[in-house]
């Protein structure tokens, strides 16, 4: 392999990569954009999980990876043992000049070596999840712990510190009293796929039955299934349902499994990179999350992102008060606030129809994102 110029630039993301696909998508652009080596720590996937690992595109991207921490409660604690340790000594080995971490529970090593070198490293986080403060305190005692750790060196550390949305971003500087400082560490980094997800477009169906897809995590409580699934059986002469999940709960899988109606399918986990092959076949979109928590309720999914990309209609829950931001409803692919809780009374004759409107490409790219973290690194 080829040295690359400069010191390396380490990524602590302690959840496997593969179910985040904004950090998988920074590495394909970092793996372009930088000539520095790129050292990537990580855990491994659950053998069961049925996820493929993700595959580095260049020579300069290295990833390291743990044990599966989730295991056996007598293993658990030895696997994060494994896992910090492992990131502390990479760290200690390499002496990258820039570090950035993704969520607390990654931030133990690189905030140990922060305070070791100082302003010799520039450290770097960014967080996929909004938090609240209760959160924290009712959270895993190692991850308050940790949080801990980051509130008292926020205000001296850091020279990036990221949320998915500038809700949440102020949210976040008001949870943590960091009103008085230098604001431009803070910074906004959306999830949005490549541009290239724009070279296969949806074929929209004005004729047929409806094509609605779901993609994403799955969860029973946390979403409106029972709702959308009783809707579209009382619909079934018009619309057909599909889901796609790797990480669905149990209450929900079963539910799923127990559709006896052909015009609901459970079709498992897709690989991330086969989406735009999947997507170009269904009209629209769906985000069905419920108002448990404020991280859903300031929330804009990377999929509703992925859909508009593939030229898919949005249908999003109108508890869903950051999207309600994004809502579009006079050109198309439309982004439609939907009640879920009163199904029966939306119209979705009228939502789906497209006649007399213009094309509007997404724009939501991560090309155009990504730059200013590279600069900051």
């Amino acid at each position: 392999m080829t040295k690359t110029p400069g010191s390396p630039i380490v990524i602590i993301h302690f959840n496997p990569l593969e179910r985040y696909p904004p950090v998988t998508n920074l590495l394909n652009f970092l793996s372009v954009k930088s000539k520095r080596q790129i050292i990537v720590v990580s855990t491994c996937n659950a053998r069961h999980s049925g996820l493929k690992n993700y595959e580095k595109r260049t020579e300069n991207i290295i990833i390291k990876r743990s044990r599966h921490v989730n295991s056996s409660s007598v293993l658990r604690l030895f696997n994060y043992f494994l896992f910090y340790s492992k990131c502390l000594y990479l760290l200690i080995k390499h002496r990258p000049k820039s570090i950035l971490y993704f969520e607390t529970i990654s931030s133990l090593a690189p905030l140990f070596y922060k305070k070791i070198k100082g302003p010799k490293v520039k450290l770097l986080a960014h967080y996929h999840e909004y938090t609240s403060v209760h959160e924290y305190k009712h959270n895993m005692r190692l991850v308050t712990l940790m949080h801990q750790m980051e509130t008292r060196m926020y205000p001296w550390a850091y020279s990036w510190i990221s949320q998915t949305n500038e809700v949440r971003l102020e949210k976040f500087i008001n949870d943590n009293g960091l009103e008085k400082i230098d604001q431009p560490v803070f910074h906004t980094m959306p999830n949005y796929p490549s541009k290239y997800w724009a070279k296969r477009k949806a074929v929209f169906n004005s004729t047929d039955k409806i094509r609605l897809v779901y993609v994403g995590s799955l969860g029973y409580d946390t979403m409106y299934l029972q709702e959308l699934a009783d809707w579209v059986r009382k619909n079934k002469d018009y619309m057909s349902l599909d889901f796609y999940a790797y990480n669905i709960d149990e209450r929900a899988k079963q539910f799923l499994q127990e559709q006896n109606d052909n015009c609901i399918r459970f079709h498992g986990g897709c690989d991330y990179n086969e989406l735009p092959e999947i997507l170009k076949d269904y009209d629209v979109g769906l985000s069905i999350y419920k108002p448990v928590s404020d991280n859903w309720i300031y929330n804009a999914p990377n999929k509703i992102f992925e859909y508009l990309a593939c030229g898919l209609d949005v249908w999003f829950s109108r508890t869903m008060t950051y999207t309600k931001r994004l809502e579009r409803g006079d050109v198309f692919p439309k982004i439609i606030a939907v009640d879920f809780e009163d199904l029966d009374e939306f119209d979705f004759r009228k939502a789906i129809k497209r006649d007399g409107l213009l094309h509007k490409e997404s724009g939501f790219f991560y090309e155009c994102v990504y730059p200013e973290i590279y600069r900051c690194m």
